[in-house]
């Protein structure tokens, strides 16, 4: 290999040359607006030795040879080979210069064992993100808004402000609750709404799977008996499974939760507590009627179990519905939200209401699993909060919600599928064929066949403890169901189905 392959010389064979020539050319830089020359050095030496045109272990050229060939500074050049070291693209030898390093290579057969993992699995939740490893995809399935829906000025603006924060503060842990501010903004918030809470029984975490970890470590243990709607969000499944923790199923349906069911089996089972969507229920988006609420909490104060209220979408719920947490007045309830629905998922940010007898525990369990949050993230939800800009953001995000939900409802009948349940606000319809699922036809053939049409699906099986016995069903989010791609695929679907002589339908 020879020792540059940007030079070429007297010694070099006519091939060699116009490598040489080609590889030069690639490099050359112009002065643009907005682009610095910097920029420009770094992005393309990185691009060449992704593509394998500068192999591990080549030299490039001197600090001073290279700023001749490209007509820049050795200031400029210097500059550039400090960005590509510390980006671990290039190494700098004392002495003897600059050498490429190798690429980053996967392990053998790992990355087909990762495109697994991402396929279609009866038993993970790992589909449901197949749309971040492939953003081409329609993610029909998704739990979060289209990037395109967020309010990208306002998040842009609070990184600003948040980012001023006191050098003090950003070099150090936060407080173990979280950021006094954020946390004061939220505690005044729901007292005005709904029951009076201090600042102190706010506590802040990296979002609602967070704060559900940090609840169920601080009071459940192994062989614990809790309930759960079904069906439910589907984290709550694989985080109580992890932990030991026995589940029993509570019918979820259009008509809210079988507070009927409820007091049956807590009387047989003595559950230590409850998992509740009271509001905008995921995968359902119904609510839970007031009678229900007071049911549910009576049946807690007669069984002695917790609520656990996941609260994730009270911000694209009516002011009106009911709340656990204020109906109970934070005695037996603990309360989580977040904002990965209505501000940024990757912001990872969410809180914990909790009664004021439990607090310690909880922050205990946080500092020993984690330390302190973010207090840079915190500072960025706490700006967008105490934007108006924000509250105008999500009134129309609410009606936007509304008008897609109607049509896609609309739809549903003339593709062929029936609605679990007829939601009047949030992301979700569920939606499926009354059949029994089928070797031929059963949600994980339907997802297979969707990556397939470029289409992301979240199919009903994995939010519930129990197979479904007579419907094959997805959650979806219509932000994304205005598609005629979907609709096209969903109406083949239907088509399959009924020239399908292997299933029985009902």
């Amino acid at each position: 290999m020879p020792e540059s392959q940007f030079r070429a010389s007297a010694t070099n064979t006519p091939a060699s040359s116009a490598r040489d020539s080609t590889l030069l050319e690639e490099l050359r830089v112009e002065r643009q607006r907005g682009i610095s020359l910097v920029d420009q050095i770094v992005c393309k030496l990185e691009q060449m030795v992704e593509s394998g045109r500068l192999r591990a272990g080549t030299k490039t050229p001197s600090v001073r040879e290279l700023a001749k060939q490209l007509g820049v500074s050795t200031f400029t050049v210097t500059e550039a080979y400090d960005v590509l070291v510390s980006k671990r693209v290039l190494s700098s030898r004392p002495g003897a210069g600059y050498f490429v390093n190798a690429r980053v290579v996967q392990a053998p057969g790992l990355s087909e064992e990762t495109s697994k993992l991402v396929e279609v699995s009866a038993d993970a939740w790992l589909p449901l993100l197949v749309w971040n490893q492939n953003p081409e995809l329609l993610a029909a399935g998704s739990g979060v808004l289209p990037p395109e829906w967020c309010s990208e000025s306002l998040i842009l603006q609070a990184v600003r402000q948040a980012i001023k924060m006191p050098a003090e503060r950003l070099v150090g842990y936060g407080h173990p609750l979280g950021f006094q501010r954020l946390r004061q903004l939220l505690s005044r918030g729901f007292t005005e709404r709904f029951c009076a809470v201090a600042q102190e029984q706010v506590i802040l975490t990296n979002g609602v799977s967070h704060g559900l970890d940090l609840v169920v470590r601080s009071f459940l243990k192994p062989g614990d008996t809790v309930l759960v709607e079904d069906p439910t969000y589907f984290n709550i499944h694989h985080l109580l499974q992890n932990c030991g923790i026995r589940m029993v199923p509570v019918r979820r349906t259009q008509d809210g939760l079988d507070v009927e069911q409820l007091g049956a089996l807590a009387a047989m089972h003595s559950p230590k507590a409850i998992f509740v969507n009271t509001v905008l229920h995921n995968p359902l988006s119904t609510t839970l009627t007031p009678s229900q609420c007071y049911r549910i909490i009576a049946l807690a104060e007669q069984y002695d179990f917790l609520i656990i209220e996941d609260d994730i979408f009270r911000d694209l719920a009516a002011p009106t519905d009911p709340s656990l947490a204020s109906l109970d007045g934070l005695n037996r309830v603990v309360c989580l939200g977040g904002f990965s629905k209505t501000v940024a998922p990757s912001l990872r940010i969410g809180y914990i209401l909790c009664p004021a007898r439990l607090v310690s525990e909880i922050v205990r369990v946080k500092m020993t699993c984690g330390l302190t949050t973010s207090e840079l993230n915190e500072r960025c939800i706490y700006e967008v909060l105490s934007d108006p800009g924000h509250r105008r953001y999500i009134e129309r995000l609410r009606l936007r919600l509304s008008n897609e939900r109607e049509q896609f409802l609309a739809i549903l009948s003339d593709v062929g599928m029936t609605p679990l349940a007829t939601p009047r606000d949030g992301l979700f319809v569920s939606a499926g064929w009354r059949v029994k699922p089928s070797p031929q036809f059963n949600g994980e053939v339907i997802t297979a066949l969707g990556l397939e049409a470029g289409i992301a699906l979240s199919r009903g099986e994995l939010f519930s403890l129990e197979q479904p016995l007579e419907t094959v069903w997805f959650r979806f989010n219509v932000a994304y169901c205005g598609s005629p791609k979907l609709h096209l695929f969903l109406r083949e679907v239907s088509q399959r189905l009924a020239s399908s002589r292997s299933v029985t339908v009902f």
